[in-house]
This record gives structure tokens, sequence and C-alpha cells, in this order.
């Protein structure tokens, strides 16, 4: 029985028992029938399901980025030079010979390719922070770069592929343990230990504790709604 239906059986129950009865103006009738049918409509709707992601075959790449200038530049041809000064956090990464990708502030839209030629064995000190002076060879030429021009290099210094991995999101640490939801009986997120490999920008390697298709649990966007 609906609650419109309960509605007419006790209008009808007190005019037989003769109970005087006013009836409300009909917009109000039809505002209060509204106001029941839009708490209906939600009734029974099951919750949404969380966002999930597979484990699935795929890489891990890591960068350390940092903000430097050009220098030497030859025009229309390879062979420029970025001196860029890395945080000692970054430059304990970078190594001779890994790949940058090199972006530039005067030219919006230019990419262009480079290798680390060397790491400075000294360091020196940016606003009372540790760098080290990293010297970048660009591998392509642009007629548009100029010496002392402001570049954005991010440098390689984790690449693998045709790995088993999964989205940082996923991923919980408590101590050295990593842990991520997989939903359990009855939608409920199971905390499942797994052994990471390499952790990338985005994804971080699976060793061992997760299979290929398993459906791991995403945290829910923020601001949904606003």
């Amino acid at each position: 029985m609906t609650h419109i239906d309960r509605l007419r059986r006790d209008l009808a129950a007190r005019v037989g028992a003769g109970v005087g009865v006013v009836l409300p103006p009909l917009p109000v009738v039809l505002s209060l029938l509204l106001a029941v049918l839009a708490g209906l409509s939600g009734c029974g709707q099951p919750a949404p399901a969380p966002p999930a992601a597979p484990v699935q075959v795929g890489s891990v790449e890591r960068t350390a980025s940092a903000v430097g200038a050009l220098s030497g530049v030859t025009s229309g041809g390879p062979g420029g030079v970025a001196v860029v000064p890395f945080e000692e956090s970054g430059a304990a990464a970078v190594q001779p010979g890994q790949s940058v990708r090199l972006t530039f502030d005067a030219i919006p839209g230019l990419e262009q390719a480079g290798s680390v030629l060397a790491v400075a064995p000294q360091p020196v000190n940016i606003s009372g922070v540790t760098n080290y002076y990293v010297t970048i060879v660009l591998t392509e030429g642009d007629p548009r770069l100029r010496a002392g021009q402001t570049v954005r290099a991010a440098v390689t210094v984790t690449a693998l592929s045709n790995v088993l991995v999964v989205p940082n999101s996923a991923v919980t640490r408590h101590g050295p343990r990593s842990f991520v939801r997989i939903s359990g009986p009855g939608g409920q997120p199971v905390l499942t230990p797994f052994v990471p490999g390499a952790v990338g920008d985005d994804t971080t390697q699976v060793l061992s504790g997760l299979r290929e298709g398993q459906q791991v649990l995403l945290p829910p966007a923020t601001g949904a709604g606003s």
C-alpha cells in the first residue's frame, strides 16, 4: 500500500465516522503529494559503488624535476646545454645518461628531449636548501631557444615496463607494510597486504600479494558535488 493509498483510506474513515474534515486548497494538496513522491523516489536505491581500478600490467615511471636556465645554445641545431639545480632528494637519483624532458616558460607548447651529462660533485646552498647542479644536453634544437631562458627539466630516474601495477592513490602504508582495499563479502572493503616494488609518480609496482585483474578500491574524489 502506497502513502497515497493510506492517506485516501484515512480520509474515507474519517468521513464515514462523521468526523469533520476540512480539505486544504488544491495547490497545497499537490505540493504535499509532490513532496511525498520526491521522498519516495530515493527509497530502495542501492548506494553507488566506490571507484575502483584493476591490478594490471603497465609501467612505472618516476621523475625528478627542477628549474634552471639555458646556456651555450647553438642556433637551429642540437647541442644546447641546460644547467639546473636539483634539491638533494632529487639529485640523489639523477645519473649521467638518463633521459630528460624539457619545457620552456618563454615558448609555451615546446617540449624538447635531452640527457643528463653530469652531476656536480659539490653541493651549493640556494635559499638555505642544499642543491646539486645537473648539466643536461639537449638532443634537439629550436631557433627560438636563447641562452638564459628558463627551462623546466624532468629527469626520468625510474622507468619500468610490462610489470604488474596499481595506482598510487589506492595504496595505504602502515609502517613498512603496504596495503590496498579490495571489495569483500557484502561489499565491505578488506585491507589486503601486498609487496611493492618501484614507486613511480602515478603507479606502484606489485611484486606479490595481488593478481592481475583484481579490482582495488580508490578513495572517493574530493569536492564531489561542490
